[in-house]
């Protein structure tokens, strides 16, 4: 990995958009789509945003994240020395996907959700409520806190490929989509 140090720093905070109401996501895509290759997001916010970390991370982003007393620095910047693989739960059926699904889903548009915190079945019951209304050619991007081996037969016998993907201690993230 680089050193963070070597990138030119576009500060950003979102901070009183969030007190104000107003969802500061397409501010914080507008200021990634514009960053050079030399230069890191050095986001400001009032609390980890744990759904942007998979967005970014599908776009070759990776972060660093720092507790503060106004809330989370986070900074976010390409690794130019290769991106990680995505990792692939034990459970799922390598037979679920093929090498085209892979390369398609970082296309995919989709829904993100965040299930931690809540207690079975209420994440089941969150999950398939949402992918009712996923739209062809969309992805469910879930935020969990455990690997939710109860989801993957049901996921399976509903037709849905999926891969889950651990992005730190106690948090996963997984891709639902058709």
């Amino acid at each position: 990995m680089q050193n963070i140090d070597d990138f030119k720093k576009i500060k950003l905070d979102v901070r009183e958009d969030i007190k104000n109401g107003a969802d500061p996501f397409q501010r914080i895509m507008k200021a990634v789509n514009g960053l050079k290759e030399d230069e890191a997001l050095d986001l400001t916010n009032s609390f980890e945003p744990f759904p942007l970390y998979s967005v970014l991370k599908n776009k070759g982003f990776e972060h660093i994240t720092n507790k503060t007393r106004e809330g989370f620095q986070i900074i976010f910047f390409r690794d130019k020395t290769g991106k990680k693989p995505i990792k692939v739960s034990e459970e799922a059926d390598e037979k679920n996907f093929t090498d085209e699904d892979l390369k398609n889903l970082a296309h995919k548009k989709g829904v993100e959700i965040d299930v931690r915190g809540l207690e079975p079945p209420q994440p089941l019951l969150k999950i398939f409520k949402t992918l009712e209304n996923i739209k062809e050619g969309e992805a469910l991007y879930i935020t969990h806190e455990r690997k939710p081996i109860h989801l993957y037969p049901r996921l399976k016998d509903a037709g849905y490929k999926f891969l889950t993907e651990e992005t730190g201690e106690d948090l996963y993230m997984v891709k639902v989509w058709r």
